[in-house]
């Protein structure tokens, strides 16, 4: 089967792609309002334009892929899914409802198609970039470098993302079958590809972040773009992943120099602009650029005022349907600055004990305040993450008081009275649990509670006031893994289905 019929690869539009919200000025030039393939990719200022039209459309919906919706909008959207798909965040009606109850990855569904599309669409653009920056006449080595290690960045990003989609953990089974390895620029004869195992991707994603960060350096001309700590950022996330603890605490600790934690006081100022000291990588968007409804902050800002009747006004208009769990809430101390929700004292019944039952609007969640026009900025990576990383390998490797050590220092960065934080005492199982629950409170609203609970092999506890797949879901449940998207098993007949 050819490619020009297999669907996840975009294929022999993909050097358009990335280019259709680029670069104005470059753009105008081609009265189509897309550019020729050696056009994009013949040149330095090509080039350029390419790789800013790749990280444009990490916050796009996927081209050329079918139908798309308001839940179908880039990375944002997937942080939201593998949110919702946890234990501590909620969807209490509207977009990402399916996603929450766990209903979403059937093979005929939109959310597998979009996850599968949005990451090959990224993943051609990126090969094709990597297949071409070598060849450019008016760029320097280093130039050539540092366009072919970003593209190869990009590249391991979107493999990352789809092999804890499609699969279970690297340590559940490691040759089990994850997702089809496409490392060549895509042509109309190009054949659709069998599923590599979970080992042959993560060695190649090894292989792409290794290169790159050998390539890069520190500066770029933004934070959206990536260097030399967003790959290693990327390394410790994936050797986490595959239980490579020292590799993943050493790749964190330099992943984390020069973003020092952000105050309490800056925690609590909304998450809306990488100019934020703390993060590492992450997407901007000016106010037409911002998705409207589709965007990330229509759905988790839940800032609001209640007028004399009872009725809420959202200080940022959109769904605002994502909610916090009261059990995940419980878990946060008063002076905690990321304890960082709207309660509704009101959102109960009583029952026939006179007992209050708090329905699933109890809690609204704050952490993320769009700006005043609309253009909030997304994070992809933070150095309290990278921390985290390194705190859970140290543990894992048994040096219990440099873990106590880091989370002692990532707490008195986020109380607003650092003398009421005590060091941990715990030691071995009790101070990992301990780590895991510090990520769930460090990093919430930001995709990883999924990703996390089958990374730990887990089970799903859903208690308090959620409203869908309440009580223990086991741990790797199938529930956790997509289908391969219907369209792309009719078209490759190498393709095999997840159950």
């Amino acid at each position: 089967m050819k490619i020009k019929n297999i669907k996840f690869a975009a294929a022999i539009l993909g050097a358009t792609l990335s280019l259709t919200a680029c670069e104005k000025d470059y753009l105008e030039a081609v009265p189509s309002n897309a550019v020729s393939y050696d056009q994009a990719y013949s040149t330095k200022s090509g080039i350029e334009a390419a790789m800013t039209g790749i990280i444009r459309l990490m916050r796009q919906a996927p081209v050329n892929q079918g139908g798309v919706s308001h839940d179908s909008y880039g990375v944002p959207s997937l942080m939201m899914t593998f949110d919702v798909m946890g234990q501590d965040v909620m969807a209490n009606n509207s977009w990402f409802i399916y996603q929450y109850e766990l209903d979403n990855k059937l093979a005929t569904y939109r959310g597998t198609r979009i996850i599968w599309g949005h990451s090959y669409n990224l993943i051609t653009n990126a090969n094709n970039i990597i297949a071409n920056a070598k060849n450019l006449p008016d760029a320097s080595s280093v130039e050539k470098d540092g366009f072919e290690a970003e593209a190869k960045v990009v590249r391991a990003f979107a493999y990352f993302n789809l092999a804890r989609v499609y699969q279970h953990t690297y340590l559940k089974d490691k040759n089990a079958l994850a997702v089809p390895l496409m490392l060549d620029p895509a042509t109309p004869q190009t054949e659709g590809k069998e599923r590599a195992t979970l080992e042959q991707v993560y060695t190649q994603i090894l292989a792409d972040l290794t290169d790159a960060e050998q390539k890069l350096g520190t500066s770029r001309p933004s934070k959206s773009r990536i260097n030399k700590n967003v790959a290693q950022g990327l390394l410790a996330r994936v050797y986490l992943e595959m239980g490579q603890w020292n590799k993943a605490a050493e790749f964190a600790a330099k992943a984390r120099q020069g973003y020092p934690l952000m105050s309490a006081t800056t925690y609590k100022a909304g998450f809306n602009n990488y100019s934020n000291g703390e993060w590492i990588w992450g997407l901007p968007q000016s106010a037409d650029q911002n998705n409207a409804y589709a965007s990330f902050y229509s759905f988790i800002d839940g800032r609001y005022t209640v007028n004399a009747t009872g009725s809420r006004t959202y200080t940022r208009r959109g769904y605002n349907n994502l909610r916090a769990n009261d059990q995940f809430v419980a878990l946060f101390d008063e002076a905690d600055a990321r304890r960082e929700f709207q309660e509704d004292a009101k959102a109960f019944t009583t029952n026939n004990e006179g007992v209050k039952v708090w329905n699933s609007d109890r809690y609204t969640i704050t952490k993320f305040k769009d700006l005043v026009d609309l253009g909030g900025h997304i994070v992809l990576m933070r150095s309290a993450e990278m921390l985290l990383i390194e705190a859970e390998a140290k543990a894992q490797l048994g040096d219990f008081l440099g873990a106590q050590e880091l989370l002692l220092e990532l707490r008195r960065s986020r109380y607003t009275d650092p003398a009421l934080v005590l060091p941990s005492l715990n030691v071995g199982g009790a101070l990992l649990e301990e780590i895991y629950v510090e990520r769930r409170k460090e990093l919430y609203g930001e995709g990883f509670a999924l990703f996390d609970i089958k990374r730990l092999q887990k089970p799903l506890v859903r208690e308090g006031n959620h409203t869908a797949k309440v009580g223990t879901t086991p741990a790797n449940s199938d529930l956790f893994i997509h289908q391969i998207p219907q369209a792309e098993m009719d078209a490759n007949p190498k393709m095999v289905q997840n159950p």
